[in-house]
């Protein structure tokens, strides 16, 4: 799967460096208190950085979700940018590290948190363009006080104010959208109900890497933050497509396309099976959530965070169905 892996090792003072270069105050909860920050070049100018699979914390930093780069001739487009204004900062070192072209684009492929929060570590430059599904914007308005203060709780940021996202700053993505980074065309394209309501992808259309952000999860436990059904349809897209390399919102890249995208789907032709037959019996959600798909309980991580959630809301979507 990996072509050529490429490993940035960025310092301390390298980081400030950056920073200074750009006339950039550094404010206290981008100050990097980690030495090494990890990318990988899995295919022509296609930069990952994997992150952790344990639930984000004041010792990972919530750098929890694959993040990365894409570099043309002219300048670079980010996809997503961390759960906090550190992890951002991370990954913009990390960049400058590779290239001193300049950032015309960040993508966020959701509203989620741990691929949202760190955008003011480039947003802060207007010359760069955020894009996003057209209905981001409003599940930022929806979710920000929440987010901004699991961030607090979760990972002890002090300074939240500085990681409040100006919606009005999201060029909102309907249907697919091409950007040329210079010798390089990139695609985004927003897909309806999944993941979420506000999932986008990204393809790099010279090399043919497909950016699922968290449509598609490997070995974590998917997470349904939508309809269970058309998420459903989505993944059976997905599937179908002939797609050699990738990089998933969670979770290694070192399996086979289909075969990983199958999975996730037989998971959740799981959930649907037992929670149609729960109802059908007259089980209420209080024991669903605690019977319902555990069978599945060693083939996933994080199963005991996420499953009784994703239980609650296939639930609460089949039990109207026609």
């Amino acid at each position: 799967m990996m072509s050529r892996t490429r490993s940035i090792f960025i310092s301390i003072l390298q980081i400030l460096l950056v920073y200074s270069l750009t006339n950039r105050v550094v404010i206290a909860d981008e100050v990097v208190d980690s030495t090494v920050y990890h990318v990988q070049e899995i295919t022509s100018g296609n930069f990952v950085h994997l992150g952790s699979f344990p639930p984000q914390s004041t010792h990972n930093h919530g750098d929890v979700a694959n993040i990365g780069f894409i570099v043309g001739s002219e300048c670079v487009a980010v996809i997503d940018t961390g759960s906090s204004l550190h992890v951002g900062s991370l990954l913009k070192a990390a960049i400058r590290g590779v290239t001193n072209l300049p950032i015309c684009a960040v993508i966020i492929t959701h509203v989620h948190p741990d691929h949202l929060l760190g955008l003011n570590a480039f947003a802060q430059d207007p010359t760069v363009a955020v894009y996003g599904h057209h209905r981001l914007p409003k599940q930022i308005r929806l979710r920000s006080k929440y987010y901004l203060e699991m961030l607090e709780r979760e990972l002890g940021v002090d300074h939240i104010d500085n990681h409040i996202i100006d919606p009005s700053r999201i060029t909102g993505v309907d249907r697919l959208l091409t950007i040329d980074l210079g010798g390089r065309v990139i695609e985004i394209k927003a897909w309806d109900y999944a993941h979420t309501d506000n999932d986008v992808t990204v393809t790099d259309v010279t090399t043919g890497t497909f950016w699922a952000g968290d449509l598609v999860f490997s070995k974590h436990v998917p997470i349904l933050d939508s309809n269970v059904r058309q998420y459903d349809q989505v993944l059976e897209e997905l599937q179908s497509l002939d797609i050699k390399h990738y990089v998933v919102g969670h979770g290694p890249l070192d399996r086979p396309w289909r075969d990983l995208v199958g999975e996730q789907r037989r998971y959740l032709g799981l959930l649907m099976k037992e929670v149609r037959a729960a109802i059908d019996e007259g089980v209420s959600l209080m024991d669903a959530v605690n019977t319902i798909g555990w069978s599945d309980q060693n083939r996933w991580f994080n199963f005991e965070l996420y499953h009784r959630r994703n239980v609650t809301t296939t639930y609460t979507d089949l039990e109207w169905e026609d």
